[in-house]
């Protein structure tokens, strides 16, 4: 597929070639324990940069059940920041949308949920598999910067049997300009291990609908 101009304003050089959307494409299908992707350095640097410092100046509430722990801002189609809704604009266009469709192999409607997220000290996200409504194509925008291992943070995936999450199969540390993309389904168990330090996690997640 060609890339339009406005994805290419977007996204790195490399990830905008019919060559890669089919490797990505096919990686994603073969992916385990269910279909996913984690693209790194994804974004151009700059323009995620941007969208970074932006972000943080957005108001975020806190949000606290059973199940998680974290700050979260309103959904971004709100923010009246000029940076987050250029971006917002990018990323819920349709041709993003059929650049995600093209790489997931999943046909995507128009509503796209997009928020802010910080998790810091003691904050966390127990298992769940993300079904609800029309979701098709969960997402997360890594912005933190500096996590170590030490201080938590790692997005975890689950191996199941029979419907229930058995263990932790992948994980992926919140590294700055990552992209990580998997198909909703019975099969898609994940959380967010806890933050043991006071770097704060930033991401952008959400979810592309059918």
């Amino acid at each position: 597929m060609a890339v339009s101009s406005i994805v290419q304003q977007w996204i790195a050089p490399q990830y905008q070639t019919t060559s890669m959307v089919r490797l990505l494409r096919s990686r994603f299908k073969a992916a385990k324990p269910f279909s996913h992707l984690m693209l790194t350095n994804f974004f151009h640097p700059a323009a995620l940069a941007r969208i970074e410092r932006a972000l943080l100046r957005e108001s975020f509430a806190r949000k606290e059940s059973d199940l998680y722990s974290f700050l979260q801002t309103a959904d971004l189609k709100q923010s009246r920041n000029p940076a987050i809704a250029a971006f917002y604009r990018f990323f819920t266009s349709a041709d993003f949308r059929q650049y995600a469709a093209s790489i997931t192999g999943t046909r995507l409607g128009k509503t796209v949920d997009a928020a802010g997220f910080v998790y810091s000290d003691g904050d966390y996200l127990l298992p769940h598999d993300d079904r609800l409504e029309s979701r098709k194509i969960a997402y997360v925008i890594n912005l933190a910067r500096g996590f170590t291992k030490r201080d938590g943070g790692e997005l975890g995936f689950f191996a199941t049997k029979g419907g229930t999450p058995t263990k932790v199969a992948k994980t992926f540390s919140p590294t700055f300009n990552s992209f990580v993309l998997f198909k909703v389904s019975r099969a898609s168990f994940h959380q967010v291990n806890e933050v043991l330090s006071t770097r704060k996690r930033l991401t952008i997640a959400g979810w592309f609908h059918g």
